[in-house]
């Protein structure tokens, strides 16, 4: 079984996309009112924003420590849904982990997310797995860029990115396990891979990880409003 389904457990509001405003705010329309959300997603995004898109938002409601009242989670481009929400894309995985719906991950717990390691490597880490005394390292890549069905990582220059999988490499070299997930948050993607376009460099450390034996997997999410999502390991195919 490669596939499985997840009921969220937060309410989500319909409204409409105007335009984004920065990196991490957008305007949208709510019940025929303008309001400020917040966009969870750093990418450029060129193929998925789009001016009077329907979205789905969560509404956060009275929160003094926020300018913005919604998040958005998803959005309508033509027939296509697209999950926006870039740190979704760590409960996806560890949900698919969950089910066991990847074969080389079957029989593994998540113990730890969002953590550092004493390594010398500044940046987090995404999931930490166990399987008796057998651990295995997972950085999580939220994908929505997707030109021609082909689903591209990153779609903007990613110096973190480049440092994550430099720390996969390092603990590959010290015997551990580790992987990366691309998480393709939309179904139209029928192939994956890395964008050498944007990001030559990216792509060089990739493929020398994999010959280190880095594991990469992909997982595609179908986001069936308002509650229903569908998971597929092992999809869209990855190919460099």
């Amino acid at each position: 079984m490669n596939e499985g389904y997840i009921t969220i457990n937060f309410n989500l509001v319909s409204g409409v996309f105007i335009q984004r405003l920065n990196r991490f705010m957008a305007l949208v329309e709510v019940d025929g009112k303008i309001a400020l959300a917040h966009l969870p997603n750093s990418g450029r995004l060129r193929t998925v924003l789009c001016s009077g898109a329907p979205v789905y938002l969560r509404a956060i409601g009275d929160n003094p420590s926020r300018k913005s009242a919604y998040t958005i989670f998803s959005i309508k481009r033509g027939d296509i849904m697209i999950i926006v929400d870039a740190q979704f894309s760590n409960f996806l995985a560890k949900e698919s982990i969950n089910l066991g719906l990847f074969e080389d991950l079957l029989g593994y717990r998540v113990v730890k997310e969002n953590f550092k390691l004493s390594d010398g490597f500044n940046a987090r880490l995404d999931l930490m797995l166990e399987k008796f005394s057998d651990r295995f390292y997972i950085e999580v890549k939220s994908v929505t860029h997707v030109v021609d069905n082909v689903a591209l990582f990153p779609d903007a220059p990613t110096l973190r990115g480049r440092q994550h999988v430099l720390q996969l490499i390092s603990l590959l070299r010290r015997g551990f396990k580790s992987g990366l997930i691309f998480s393709v948050q939309r179904p139209d993607a029928k192939l994956m891979r890395p964008n050498v376009k944007i990001d030559l460099q990216f792509t060089k450390l990739l493929r020398k990880a994999a010959d280190e034996g880095l594991r990469i997997f992909t997982l595609k999410s179908t986001f069936n409003p308002p509650k229903t999502i569908k998971i597929e390991a092992n999809k869209p195919p990855f190919t460099f």
